[in-house]
């Protein structure tokens, strides 16, 4: 089990510079995977400024957008606003991303169903400062003169194609467009532990991905048991314990397959779950 406090944690260089240069957009990287594997991933909490644009676009692997404040536009008119958590699956198109509001997100990206895999990071910034030397990045593309004009790329892809010698590939997605989850919306259900609850905002089969809202009354007490699945716990609201360990709000955990946590509470304390499966193996 790994804890990190969020709030406390200062704000970071911007991990989408592919994107070009947006003041205000700023990062903190929670946790990360395992680079060359094709379960890699990446939690991070991001920082965006309604300047801040992205065109039309894909990805060949799956994202998870929960806003915590402000709205994130994800196409022309529909937007994600703070509660709500967006599911964008791979391949699936969305965008342009421009306008809604100032906004903080918690945001995991991880690889797919496809078992492409993920690039960090780390990776990512070498290979941007590997294509900054024959092009530019700038409102989302990547672009080198030629003697013909100008040759246009979408920045992720050109990253791709720089780290992994190809071009993209990508899976026909098994949902069209991005999914928009309203947890807010749903009832609290009772479980089977005294004064915990659950909403269960959402499942996705491609790589077994569950949206969970859990909350546990005051003096609740909540054993997350061990599962082959990764899981991050991020706390809402009120203040807990984990194995004895302090949380309280933008508190996130990370539980790794096997391992177990036992929540508990004096006051109250709301978290939301995202729990993803190993890719799959032929």
């Amino acid at each position: 089990m790994d804890i990190i406090h969020c709030a406390q944690m200062p704000w970071g260089e911007s991990l989408v510079a592919q994107r070009g240069a947006t003041d205000g957009m700023a990062h903190k990287l929670l946790f990360e995977g395992d680079e060359d594997s094709p379960d890699n991933y990446m939690l991070v909490m991001s920082q965006e400024p309604k300047e801040y644009f992205s065109p039309r676009h894909r990805h060949p692997w799956d994202q998870v957008r929960f806003c915590l404040e402000g709205k994130i536009p994800i196409a022309k008119g529909l937007y994600i606003e703070a509660g709500e958590i967006g599911y964008f699956p791979e391949g699936a198109h969305y965008g342009p991303q421009e306008g809604g509001t100032d906004r903080i997100v918690l945001l995991l990206q991880f690889g797919g169903a496809s078992g492409q895999g993920f690039i960090g990071p780390a990776r990512l910034k070498r290979a941007r400062l590997d294509l900054e030397q024959d092009g530019t990045f700038a409102r989302g593309i990547y672009s080198v003169e030629t003697p013909t004009g100008p040759r246009n790329t979408d920045a992720y892809e050109a990253v791709w194609q720089h780290e992994k010698g190809a071009r993209p590939t990508y899976a026909e997605p098994a949902y069209k467009t991005p999914v928009v989850m309203r947890p807010s919306a749903l009832g609290w259900q009772p479980t089977d532990q005294p004064g915990v609850w659950r909403k269960q905002a959402g499942v996705f089969p491609p790589r077994g991905l569950a949206v969970t809202s859990w909350k546990n009354d005051a003096g609740g007490e909540h054993l997350v048991e061990a599962s082959k699945t990764l899981r991050f716990l991020f706390v809402t609201s009120g203040h807990g314990t984990a194995n004895a360990c302090e949380l309280r709000p933008w508190s996130a955990l990370r539980l790794g397959p096997t391992e177990a946590v036992h929540l508990a509470t004096d006051g109250g304390m709301e978290w939301v779950e995202l729990a993803v499966a190993p890719v799959p193996r032929d």
